[in-house]
């Protein structure tokens, strides 16, 4: 038996439409959706039809709920003001725009839900078997993937609610989340996401299905309803320029935008620079990358003038980095430190035999992306862009430990 799952579909009925077909195409007997039916995108009510039409099986998310409940807020469970604006933006929308036919049809729908599927039993679940609105990040410690998955007891568990997908087993259960429709998950890619599974005899195995669209059609409907660009922004480039502060540094750092405007000049503060010293590179959308920043700038030092043409290298510029230095060819930099912090340098990527390290002036110290076995006399087995999306983690850990940046902060509701 196959079966389709989708999660968040944000009012994107352009994506939906594309899930119903691509979903029968790869043969699922059967099709569910996890709630968060509205909110970021235009067309609430026109993916109430597509759903009825089409024989989905939802859940509720908390964005139903909320909906359904009429309650001033959607109840997400962001704790930062900044994702928590966002967030009331979309809520507020979606509220004005949805019928009380549908609303009172969300009222309807259960919070989660239980089946047996060819002998293999299957919990559907919003954010966890925890919490409606609970974030299950993919780097979350093991114990903590435990104690969500002890509660079910089932072979597997699909959620959605952080938008971002991933697969795991854990322990005896496969838990899954499906990502969401309703916006590409952060990876610069256009396609929105869902799970495929196949059960059969008590055993399962899923995968990630990446779902082409019209996002033309969804980017236009955005800008139609006067919708902020930021929204649509994410749809048209595949990267979140809202909702990052909920993030772990793991998930935070594979974007390309990290911080919030309005975190800027704390973090230039922090490090001794003046507020001018980080021009806003695009006033149109509220975040930035730090990659590039005063913070961690577009620059490599090189060791060896024998390490410039490796494969290490090779991806340099599509990260951004055309800035390639020899030691001792330009004159060195001084280590800048976060203030209060002797032992918190800012990075400069430098590549040695033995792999990355965090400043050319701390080559003596153990890299913090180390080369593979097989290439330690040339450092190829690490690439640049691996070693900045490191970097990227540690530097914002650090920021946050030093309280420079506010830790990731959510409620379970």
């Amino acid at each position: 038996m196959k079966i389709a799952v989708c999660g968040g579909l944000y009012s994107n009925p352009y994506a939906l439409h594309a899930f119903l077909a691509d979903a029968r195409k790869r043969g699922a007997q059967r099709l569910y959706c996890l709630g968060d039916l509205g909110g970021y995108g235009a067309e609430p009510e026109a993916v109430w039809a597509l759903l009825t039409g089409g024989e989905v099986e939802c859940i509720a998310g908390n964005y139903d709920v909320a909906i359904a409940q009429g309650s001033p807020d959607c109840g997400c469970g962001y704790r930062d003001p900044r994702d928590q604006e966002y967030a009331q933006i979309m809520y507020d929308y979606t509220i004005r725009h949805t019928s009380k036919q549908f609303a009172a049809w969300m009222a309807g729908l259960p919070i989660e839900r239980r089946e047996t599927l060819d002998g293999c039993s299957v919990h559907f679940v919003h954010g966890s078997p925890v919490g409606l609105s609970d974030f299950w990040w993919e780097s979350d410690p093991l114990r903590t993937h435990a104690a969500r998955v002890a509660g079910s007891g089932s072979d597997i568990i699909f959620c959605t609610h952080s938008g971002l997908p991933w697969i795991r087993q854990v322990n005896d259960t496969l838990a899954v989340n499906v990502g969401v429709l309703g916006r590409p998950p952060n990876d610069g890619r256009l396609e929105v996401r869902y799970a495929l599974a196949s059960l059969s005899g008590g055993t399962v195995t899923a995968e990630i299905i990446r779902l082409p669209y019209d996002w033309r059609a969804q980017a236009r409907s955005m800008r139609q309803a006067g919708l902020p660009e930021a929204f649509t922004r994410t749809n048209e480039t595949g990267w979140w320029t809202t909702c990052l502060e909920v993030l772990p540094a793991q998930e935070r750092s594979r974007g390309r935008y990290h911080i919030y405007d309005s975190s800027v000049d704390a973090l230039l503060a922090a490090v001794g620079l003046p507020p001018s010293a980080w021009p806003d590179p695009d006033p149109v959308i509220p975040v930035r990358p730090l990659a590039g920043s005063p913070l961690f700038p577009h620059r490599i030092w090189l060791a060896d003038s024998a390490l410039r043409p490796t494969s290490a290298l090779a991806d340099a510029a599509d990260t951004g980095i055309t800035d390639i230095r020899l030691l001792g060819s330009s004159p060195p930099l001084p280590i800048r430190y976060i203030a209060g912090h002797a032992d918190l340098p800012l990075p400069e990527l430098t590549l040695t035999a033995r792999g990355w390290h965090w400043h050319p002036a701390l080559l003596d110290s153990e890299p913090f992306l180390a080369s593979g076995p097989d290439d330690a006399s040339n450092g190829e087995a690490v690439s640049s862009k691996a070693a900045q999306h490191t970097a990227l983690r540690l530097l914002i850990e650090r920021l946050q430990e030093c309280g420079a940046l506010a830790p990731p902060r959510s409620c379970v509701t």
